[in-house]
């Protein structure tokens, strides 16, 4: 395994930044810290969503003032059970000092998961405290502070360390070495002079998370209107934007680099963006499989949430390769069909309909005279017309027991789109 000196340098910095807080918490750097924890809390909010019926919360997260109209923003999953079904539950924000009221949804931006919410009655006296967003980023390995409600036990700071912005997602997110726990979620990461550098959006386990940077808030703040939209023209805008997203997305990724690589007898592309991450696996012929595989996998694993039970945006890109000198031409074909394929993205029956898939014989002229038994499938979003799922592989059957197939799955597209980066695709390829 190798580590480029940017991956090397920021864990330097960020261990070196680490042992200096740790050494110095009781000190300069203890009392600065507490000096601006007390100067922002009045701008932090816990955001609660109430189940109507029983008045109870049914979920938390944790929010931040940005105007001082009253707008805080959040992340999107913390409100995405009121926006979706608002007859069942309701908003409400707690602040610093404990006091409560209603909240209303301005706007959202679900690629990015960030939402904006408004008080909807004016803020109690004093507890108005508006954060301002950095202008530029920190420097790698530089000290920033995650601010929040961990399992609703009280606004929190986190200090942890800048790690620039991840590669291998195609939108961009923060990694930020430090404990980001459930509830903290919405909440903002500052540098030390208590500007906001980015949103609190996931925790990973050990020390390692993720912030939405701060110039995606400011962009879904220049474009939110001062009168909330309705929440149907809200899930129209959602649909879309992923849609216009994933088009940019599959336009970039057949614009990279498609230089081909041998595959068994095929040649076919790997690593096409640095933000499509791809691995290799196989197996060997024992008594259990008598046949070989071997599989490449190339996936953008950047989800886009929508509900508990549903997310899109992901992309897998797989080929395998099986030979057997054991098994004749029929038993091989029945054991290479028995190959079965599954959405990359997780929904729930209530989410998206059944497959409907056509299937037929197909011959490439760049891959003649092989002929591929090829299915072509999709399912469509139910809350939201117009996004599709597609799934589709083509198997080939070859002489002397060998057999490829080719498969891709897209998530949250459009039709056409699919199908021209399925005609980019397959028109790559080639035999040895």
């Amino acid at each position: 395994m190798t580590f480029s000196s940017r991956w090397i340098t920021a864990v330097l910095l960020g261990i070196a930044a680490a042992l200096d807080v740790s050494a110095q918490s009781g000190g300069q750097y203890g009392e600065r810290y507490s000096t601006l924890f007390e100067s922002l809390r009045p701008g932090l909010f816990t955001v609660e969503v109430v189940h109507r019926a029983s008045n109870n919360k049914n979920a938390q997260g944790s929010a931040f003032q940005v105007s001082g109209a009253g707008v805080l923003a959040t992340n999107y999953h913390v409100v995405s059970e009121y926006v979706l079904d608002p007859e069942r539950f309701s908003l409400r924000y707690r602040d610093a000092q404990g006091e409560t009221g209603p909240l209303e949804v301005l706007e959202v931006d679900v690629l990015h998961d960030l939402a904006l919410v408004r008080v909807a009655d004016e803020l109690p006296e004093g507890a108005s405290r508006p954060f301002e967003l950095a202008e530029s980023e920190p420097r790698m390995g530089e000290t920033i502070l995650a601010l929040g409600n961990p399992y609703d036990i009280g606004i929190s700071l986190v200090p942890g360390t800048y790690n620039g912005l991840l590669e291998n997602q195609y939108r961009k997110n923060i990694h930020f070495t430090g404990a980001l726990n459930p509830g903290m979620s919405g909440g903002p990461a500052v540098n030390t002079d208590g500007e906001v550098i980015g949103i609190n959006v996931a925790g990973a386990g050990n020390s390692v998370s993720f912030l939405v940077p701060a110039a995606e808030l400011r962009a879904l703040l220049e474009r939110t209107r001062d009168e909330p939209s309705s929440l149907e023209e809200m899930r129209s805008r959602v649909v879309e934007r992923i849609i216009d997203h994933q088009a940019d997305m599959i336009d970039d990724l057949m614009a990279g680099d498609w230089s081909l690589e041998a595959f068994g007898p095929m040649m076919i592309p790997r690593e096409i963006r640095p933000w499509l991450s791809c691995s290799g696996s196989g197996s060997e012929t024992d008594s259990q499989t008598p046949w070989r595989e071997s599989h490449s996998n190339c996936t953008l694993n950047d989800r886009i949430y929508l509900s508990r039970s549903l997310d899109t945006g992901p992309l897998e890109l797989i080929f395998g390769w099986y030979e057997s000198d054991e098994l004749n031409g029929f038993q091989f074909a029945r054991v290479f069909e028995q190959n079965t394929f599954m959405p990359f993205n997780r929904s729930g029956d209530d989410d998206v309909t059944e497959f409907e898939c056509r299937e037929g014989w197909v011959a490439f002229d760049n891959l003649a005279p092989v002929n591929f038994k090829a299915s072509y499938c999709m399912r469509a979003y139910l809350d939201y017309p117009g996004l599709y799922d597609v799934l589709y592989v083509a198997r080939a059957l070859m002489p002397d027991s060998e057999g490829l197939h080719v498969h891709y799955t897209l998530a949250g597209v459009g039709h056409d789109k699919a199908l021209e980066f399925q005609r980019h695709l397959l028109g790559a390829l080639s035999w040895k």
